[in-house]
C-alpha cells in the first residue's frame, strides 16, 4: 500500500490530497451520492451540504477524541509580532496567537517568500511575491517630512545617473535600478547588492525614482530581500501621470521642495558601487 500511495502522491498530486484528507474525501463522497441518489437539485444541495459538513465535523471530533487537535495553534503561548503574553481573546492565524490584527498584519508584512531576481531573463521587472502592504506609498511632501523630522531616513534616487545628475531630491543618494545607455535602458544587476552594502536590513528607506513605476519595482525587490522599512515616494521627480497625460501626483520638484544639480562623491552612484 505504501508503494501505491507514493506512486500516487508524486504522478497525481490532486488524488493524493483527496485520498489523503479527509475532509476532501468527505466532500467528494458527498457530491457522488448526492447526484447519485437525489431526484432534485434541493434533495442534491441538502445531501451534499450534510454529508460534507457532517463528515467535517465527525473527522473534528475525531481528530479531538485521538488527542490530535490540528485546528489548536501549535506555537508559543504569546503574541507571534509583539510576543505579548498570552489571553484568552488572542486571535488564532496560520498556528500562532496574535494579540490585536495590526500584529497580524506586521507578521505577515515579515514573511519573505522565495526571493526572485530583480530582471528575468529577458531583462523586464520580476515581480516579487511581497505581501502587498510590506511597501509603504507616500507622496513627495511626506517624503520631505520623513526626512526632516527623523534623520534616519535616506532617500534613494533610482533613476540612471544621467537623470540624477541634471536634478535630484537634495541629500539624496543615487542607486539606479536601471542605467541608461545609447541603446536605451539596461537593468542594474547589482541595484539590491549595493543596498546591502550601505544600509541594515532595519534602515528607513525612501525609494523615488522619476514618476513612481521604477522605484515602486526596486521597493518590492528590496523587500523581498529583507529590509523591513521601506516607502515608495509615487510621484517621485517629475510627478505621477494618467494614460492622458494628467498629473496624479504631483512631483518633488514642481512641488518645489529642495533639489540639487550635478554629483558629488559619497552620494554618487561610482562611489556607493566602489568595493
Amino acid at each position: 500500500m505504501a508503494p501505491l500511495r507514493s506512486g500516487v502522491e508524486q504522478r497525481i498530486p490532486l488524488l493524493h490530497k483527496l485520498i489523503s484528507c479527509p475532509h476532501c474525501l468527505c466532500f467528494w463522497l458527498s457530491l457522488a451520492g448526492s447526484a447519485l441518489l437525489s431526484h432534485t437539485a434541493l434533495e442534491a444541495g441538502c445531501a451534499l451540504l450534510l454529508g460534507w459538513r457532517g463528515g467535517y465535523y465527525f473527522n473534528r471530533l475525531f481528530d479531538r477524541l485521538a488527542g490530535d487537535d490540528s485546528t489548536e495553534p501549535k506555537g508559543p503561548r504569546q503574541c507571534g509580532a509583539c510576543n505579548a503574553p498570552y489571553e484568552q481573546n488572542f486571535l488564532e492565524r496560520q498556528g500562532h496567537y496574535f494579540c490585536s490584527q495590526s500584529c497580524w498584519f506586521d507578521y505577515l508584512k515579515n514573511q519573505r517568500l522565495s526571493k526572485r531576481p530583480v530582471f528575468d531573463t529577458d531583462e523586464l521587472f520580476t515581480r516579487q511575491e511581497v505581501y502587498p502592504v510590506s511597501v509603504k506609498t507616500i507622496n513627495p511632501t511626506q517624503a520631505k517630512e520623513l526626512l526632516d523630522s527623523d534623520k534616519a531616513y535616506t532617500y534613494i534616487d533610482v533613476r540612471s545617473m544621467p537623470e540624477y545628475e541634471v536634478a535630484h531630491p537634495a541629500g539624496s543618494l543615487n542607486i539606479p535600478i536601471m542605467h541608461k545607455e545609447s541603446m536605451g535602458m539596461i537593468p542594474n544587476s547589482d541595484f539590491v547588492y549595493v543596498v546591502e552594502k550601505h544600509f541594515a536590513r532595519d534602515a528607513k528607506l525612501l525609494l523615488g525614482c522619476q514618476m513612481g513605476g521604477r522605484s515602486q519595482r526596486a521597493a518590492e525587490a528590496l523587500v523581498a530581500a529583507g529590509f523591513k522599512d521601506v516607502s515608495n515616494v509615487m510621484g517621485g521627480f517629475g510627478g505621477a501621470r494618467d494614460q492622458s497625460g494628467n498629473v496624479v501626483e504631483k512631483g518633488w520638484a514642481e512641488l518645489g521642495l529642495p533639489v540639487e544639480q550635478g554629483i558629488s562623491e559619497g552620494t554618487d552612484y561610482p562611489s556607493l558601487s566602489q568595493e
